[in-house]
């Protein structure tokens, strides 16, 4: 039993902290397969949003060099795929600094998601009001999008591996990426860019 344990509730661990990237990947997967114009953004929004975080994490980490810590791919404290793969090909390691300062990529993906969902209620709203889109489906949605980012906050933060400035910084980021992303996006394209489920939406106001 013992053995089981220990064996079960690692990897359990792990699987909670590559979750940026299987959402990521997922999404990318499935905007190839469905040929999503929407899903195609949503996917190019978090990988921008990865690689901005992490370029301000570089850039704290520039300032101040004396704070930064080596986390290696053991310790359980995923870098996040953009961070991750900077280190291999100019490191040649999977291995990455970790600055207690820096935003955090990990939950600025999370609340990519969530600032994502929250801007959709705003953008479709003439339609969330006439019954074409349910409201009870999406504010449900987007209860259960605040709880996982509060349960991800306090996941990284009990597990070590964020501090509550970065874990505050990355979350920050994540939902004005998110929320100002499709607000953008949906202007940029008349909406069309953002109708992920493809509903046929009212164009007179």
């Amino acid at each position: 039993m013992g053995v089981w344990t220990n064996y079960v509730v690692p990897t359990t661990i792990y699987n909670l902290q590559i979750l940026p990237e299987t959402l990521m990947c997922g999404v990318i997967i499935m905007a190839i397969l469905l040929a999503s114009q929407p899903l195609i953004a949503v996917g190019i929004g978090i990988a921008v949003t990865q690689l901005l975080t992490h370029a301000m994490g570089l850039l704290i980490m520039w300032r101040a060099p004396d704070s930064a810590t080596l986390r290696t791919s053991l310790d359980g404290c995923s870098m996040g795929f953009i961070g991750k793969s900077w280190a291999r090909l100019f490191g040649a390691s999977p291995d990455d600094l970790w600055h207690p300062n820096a935003p955090s990529i990990y939950l600025a993906t999370i609340g990519f998601f969530a600032g994502w969902g929250y801007a959709i209620q705003q953008i479709y709203k003439d339609e969330i009001d006439r019954g074409i889109m349910k409201r009870p489906f999406l504010v449900t949605t987007a209860i259960l999008s605040t709880l996982i980012l509060l349960l991800a906050i306090a996941f990284r933060i009990y597990t070590g591996c964020e501090s509550y400035l970065s874990a505050a910084g990355g979350t920050v980021i994540g939902l004005l990426f998110g929320f100002l992303g499709a607000i953008t996006l949906s202007y940029i394209t008349n909406r069309k860019a953002t109708n992920i489920w493809g509903i046929p939406l009212l164009r007179k106001k």
